[in-house]
């Protein structure tokens, strides 16, 4: 068993490390990271159904995708993010409580009382602390999960109140949960600095020969390349979304306006947008045709179309968000 713990911060980096370290290396791993701000959907989600989009864009919240599914999750300084990949055999690829043990003890040797649940997340008091996914590639298995620590909470509450039914979609919803700090419920309080420090000693003792090991600068500017690919990138983190569908209605000036629109891709690819008064109607045909095939992308439709003074930026994006 190898044991590494990132050195940087960028989210892009991290997923892109998980993924490198899966499919390029054949040891037995376990990886530990750190990330700034930011929101990681998985991989079956649709981000913007997860996401306060408004929040996010006003915080410079960045979102970015993982390999894996289950739900969304938010990353900062006090999260403490855990990964095992291991060689397994067939039938026993998934095997959650296997890798769930090692994160287990190393917390209830801090004198923490902590649950399994049924959906393989970690719990104290019935809040829980950590929620786990996994991805397999061949014969072997990814499995990981973040481990709040003294995450701020008002923030995450806030851009993960994302609004499933304004979309029509097959992606996977995330299961909203109570969550609870890990050094909220610590007899003798410490820093992140320290209990990060301790879970990576931890693990290093719990596997028998585990070595601690870094990345090489091959693998760095592997990992790199990976980052420009994918994970870096608009296409993957909110152009992988299944498709989706979105209806609104609001009235303007007294007239009533409908939109529809179906995006595959993350790009619109059917739009019509109609208005009871017949003056707007010529109006809502311009911007329906310059919408079309566009990155369903608040930034982008904004630069794309003029302002007028039928419709105002914020109404259009009220309409089609």
């Amino acid at each position: 068993m190898q044991g590494i713990f990132s050195r940087e911060f960028d989210p892009a980096f991290n997923l892109a490390t998980e993924e490198y370290l899966l499919r390029k290396k054949k040891d037995d791993i376990f990886f530990l990271y750190i990330n700034d701000p930011s929101i990681i959907v998985g991989k079956h989600q649709n981000t913007l159904a997860e996401i306060d989009y408004d929040c996010i864009l006003k915080n410079d919240i960045p979102v970015y995708r993982r390999l894996s599914g289950g739900g969304t999750v938010y990353h900062d300084h006090g999260n403490l993010n855990f990964c095992f990949i291991t060689n397994e055999k067939q039938g026993d690829l998934i095997n959650f409580d296997k890798h769930s043990t090692p994160i287990v003890k190393a917390l209830e040797s801090l004198g923490l009382k902590v649950k399994i649940g049924k959906r393989h997340d970690l719990s104290i008091n019935d809040k829980k602390i950590t929620g786990t996914a996994s991805h397999v590639y061949k014969n072997r298995a990814m499995h990981h999960g973040t481990l709040l620590f003294s995450a701020d909470l008002t923030v995450l509450n806030k851009c993960l109140n994302g609004d499933y039914k304004n979309f029509k979609s097959k992606g996977v919803k995330s299961v909203r949960s109570t969550v609870t700090n890990i050094s909220d419920h610590l007899r003798q309080k410490i820093s992140m600095e320290h209990f990060s420090s301790y879970i990576y000693k931890y693990l290093l003792s719990y596997f028998k020969n585990a070595l601690p090991c870094e990345l090489s600068n091959d693998e760095i500017s592997n990992i790199n390349e990976l980052i420009k690919e994918k994970y870096g990138t608009w296409e993957w983190n909110f152009g992988y979304s299944p498709v989706y569908e979105i209806e609104r209605s609001m009235e303007i000036n007294g007239s009533k306006i409908i939109s529809y629109l179906k995006v595959e891709k993350g790009f619109i690819r059917e739009i019509s947008i109609i208005s009871s008064n017949n003056a707007y109607q010529s109006e809502m045909d311009k911007i329906s045709g310059a919408l079309k095939n566009i990155q369903h992308n608040k930034p982008v439709i904004q630069r794309t179309v003029p302002r007028n003074s039928l419709i105002s930026h914020e109404n259009l994006l009220k309409l089609l968000f």
